[in-house]
């Protein structure tokens, strides 16, 4: 039996481990935050944002893209039922109102029609995901919002290193967010960021992301002049993902071998959707997701179970998040599959495929052929 094929991991060199070793010697009383401002600066220059926060979780980042907005009771925020429930959580953290819209068959985003189907008088903003280092039809979206005022705030945690029509994911919105939890593509462990140019915004985040805290304005340290998070990054985790950010280009070029690995492997497959971008988008194929045709019958637990007897950990694509027992009271009355039909399709016969940085060519093929494998035998 092969070796456990894993679904994800981390690629870490000796690059990361000295960088990390240094910081961990080294990177405290006046150091403490150096680690932390390398990696700011850096990683600033390489989106090409203004201002940049790190926070412990990408999750931190959306929650103060909420409070910065001044979104409250009252407001609703349109968000794609297609997503990490932690795109929408934040919104219910403020006590506004989360609105699902589906998504596009070809790149698995929101769109602008979807979004304008569901703008009302109380709409404030919309939640914009680049999923699975994919990205949306960004222009269209970007006159709309601004024509009817709509703020947006771009969840780009999946996106890091795509460019729309060569534009940087992560310079769209008004804020943007990242995420360097174990699986991204850029990893500390946990960890995220908040980004805008807007000084303003930036100052304000700041501020509500550690207790409140501004010794500049007060001349106090432990003196919260608002009610505010612990939501501060590490000096160590910054170094991680310095040493990461360093190998960006290397780890982007892992990413679309593997998904042309699997594009071979899997295209003699009747019925089986692969990733997909539209020609103005250059996706990072963070993670490489298949859609299996409805005929076969086969939803994706049950996939995965089967996979799971070959010694492959298979996951599931998202589930739609208006599913989910928290977010009823904001879809009562209404058949969410109707709503939003691509998400519920897409969801119910969607795997996310095997995306690990060690991953072999051989790795690939047998996780290629025990598809062809499961889909034959039908039991």
């Amino acid at each position: 039996m092969i070796n456990k094929i894993v679904s994800a991991g981390p690629s870490i060199s000796q690059a990361e481990i000295d960088l990390v070793t240094e910081a961990i010697r080294e990177g405290w009383q006046e150091k403490m935050s150096w680690y932390i401002d390398q990696f700011v600066e850096e990683f600033s220059g390489y989106i090409g944002v203004e201002h940049c926060l790190p926070t412990a979780h990408c999750t931190d980042a959306i929650h103060l893209a909420m409070l910065a907005l001044d979104i409250g009771p009252g407001d609703e925020v349109i968000v794609p039922d297609l997503t990490w429930v932690a795109s929408v959580a934040p919104i219910l953290y403020v006590g506004a109102t989360p609105v699902f819209a589906d998504v596009d068959p070809i790149s698995w985003c929101i769109t602008a029609e979807s979004i304008e189907q569901r703008i009302t008088a109380k709409t404030k903003a919309v939640v914009v995901v680049d999923l699975f280092g994919n990205m949306p039809e960004w222009k269209d979206i970007l006159e709309l919002c601004q024509i009817r005022k709509i703020r947006i705030i771009e969840d780009a945690a999946e996106g890091v290193g795509a460019t729309y029509e060569g534009k940087q994911a992560g310079t769209f919105g008004e804020v943007s967010l990242f995420s360097f939890n174990a699986t991204k593509l850029i990893m500390s462990g946990q960890g995220g960021a908040f980004c805008t140019d807007d000084k303003e915004l930036y100052k304000k985040t700041k501020l509500y992301s550690h207790h409140g805290i501004d010794k500049a304005l007060t001349g106090k340290y432990y003196w919260s002049n608002v009610l505010g998070y612990n939501y501060n990054w590490t000096n160590l985790q910054a170094a991680l993902a310095l040493a990461q950010l360093r190998r960006i280009e290397e780890l982007i070029a892992y990413k679309k071998w593997l998904f042309r690995e699997y594009e071979k492997g899997l295209r003699s497959i009747e019925g089986l959707q692969l990733s997909t971008a539209k020609s103005n988008v250059d996706p990072t194929y963070w993670i490489s997701v298949a859609i299996l045709d409805s005929k076969y019958g086969i939803n994706k637990e049950e996939l995965g179970r089967r996979f799971a007897k070959q010694n492959i950990d298979m996951r599931p694509l998202f589930y739609p998040v208006s599913a989910m027992p928290p977010f009823q009271p904001y879809v009562e009355g209404k058949t969410m599959s109707e709503e939003n039909p691509v998400t519920y399709q897409l969801s119910e016969y969607g795997v996310c495929l095997p995306n690990g940085n060690s991953l072999s060519a051989e790795d690939v093929h047998y996780v290629c052929e025990s598809f062809r494998k499961i889909l034959a035998s039908k039991c």
